[in-house]
């Protein structure tokens, strides 16, 4: 099956506003193991409108051949390499008991794959362990995976999607997780760190005309500013 731009760009929207809808189903389960989340911020700071950050393009003397390293936030707060100039989003999602998060993601289309980043800020890196990282990881990648395979069975393919186990991960000398995904002849990858109240995705999913040098250099790409 060929998927095009056309398709790629209100697909993933969905996909990620699908994707973290299911984190809320999977921090409760972690609340179930009493991991203690904070209230709310007030409602004002809540209710504000949310926007993207500003991206623009910087120079790379790394960069293959096609792709640009972009840098996210002013002054910047993390960049990457990617094929295009990227789409942009931004929403407060409610993961559970009216702790806020705010979500912003980047991604680029072209013809071997789709490829971006997810900056969520918010988290509530005091109360947050091993156990509760996991737990927000596995309900990221969940509803990212089932909503990618609802998605393309709405356009007309088949199959069964298949992940991987789950492993251990960095990125820009932080830790986190990753797992692969397949579905039909479409490949996939997600790997997210966390950096206090902050988490940072790397995902994409491609096809045969995607190379391991591409994929490689994109997964370790992502630089975080931490002196910010």
């Amino acid at each position: 099956m060929k998927l095009t731009r056309k398709f790629y760009q209100p697909a993933l929207a969905l996909l990620f506003v699908v994707a973290f809808g299911t984190v809320s189903a999977q921090a409760q389960k972690g609340a179930d193991e009493k991991v203690v989340l904070p209230p709310s911020p007030s409602p004002p700071l809540a209710q504000a409108p949310l926007l993207p950050l500003p991206v623009k393009p910087v120079a790379d003397t790394l960069a293959p051949a096609g792709w640009t390293r972009y840098e996210v936030g002013e002054p910047a707060l993390f960049s990457l390499l990617l094929p295009a100039e990227p789409g942009a989003s931004a929403e407060r999602v409610d993961v559970m008991h009216g702790v806020l998060l705010a979500v912003r993601t980047y991604m680029s289309p072209t013809d071997s794959g789709v490829y971006g980043a997810t900056y969520v800020d918010d988290l509530p890196a005091a109360t947050m362990n091993e156990m509760s990282k996991r737990t927000f990881f596995e309900g990221f990648v969940k509803g990212f995976a089932e909503g990618f395979e609802r998605e393309m069975k709405t356009h007309g393919a088949t199959g069964t999607l298949q992940m991987s186990e789950q492993r251990t991960a960095t990125m820009s000398g932080l830790a986190g997780y990753e797992q692969d995904f397949s579905f039909d002849k479409l490949q996939g990858r997600v790997r997210l760190v966390f950096d206090g109240g902050r988490a940072y995705a790397v995902l994409a999913f491609w096809n045969a005309l995607s190379s391991n040098s591409e994929r490689n250099t994109f997964f370790e790409s992502l630089k975080v500013n931490r002196k910010r």
